[in-house]
């Protein structure tokens, strides 16, 4: 059984402070990430996803000095322990419409599932199944010949 813990993405970048969201973008520019976690006493509080910024500061024509983490950030956290399975984290992230799910361990934030890592791992299983490929050209080719005539 594939878990949390095979697929995730063990960087997760943390704030805990009220920073402008001038810093966060510098922050997620610099970490080369698309999402913050914020941290309330070492545990997750929130996240400040890139969609964030762009609806709640450039879109609403804000100065990105003046909004603080507390207005960016999402405060509906999905978060799962290493060990839950990766179906159950797909099903999470359809069902909530959300991009991203917090691995943690009850106390802090150990890793992120994004969609991403989904398709790394879809690619993966895929790209290792010989019958995947052999049915998948069969099936391409039986669709241009269908349409071709």
């Amino acid at each position: 059984m594939i878990t949390a813990r095979d697929i995730m993405s063990k960087r997760v970048v943390t704030i805990e402070s009220d920073v402008p969201a001038s810093d966060i973008a510098k922050l997620m520019d610099k970490n080369k990430v698309s999402s913050i976690v914020v941290t309330k006493d070492n545990k997750p509080y929130g996240i400040i996803s890139e969609r964030d910024m762009l609806s709640k500061v450039v879109a609403q024509n804000k100065k990105p000095a003046e909004i603080k983490t507390i207005e960016l950030m999402s405060p509906s956290l999905v978060m799962v322990s290493p060990l839950t399975p990766v179906e159950e984290i797909a099903e999470k992230m359809i069902l909530n419409k959300i991009r991203r799910v917090i691995v943690s361990d009850g106390k802090q934030a150990l890793g992120i599932v994004t969609v991403t890592d989904f398709v790394k791992h879809l690619y993966a299983m895929l790209s290792s199944a010989e019958d995947y490929k052999k049915d998948f050209y069969k099936d391409m080719i039986e669709d241009w010949e269908y349409w071709a005539s």
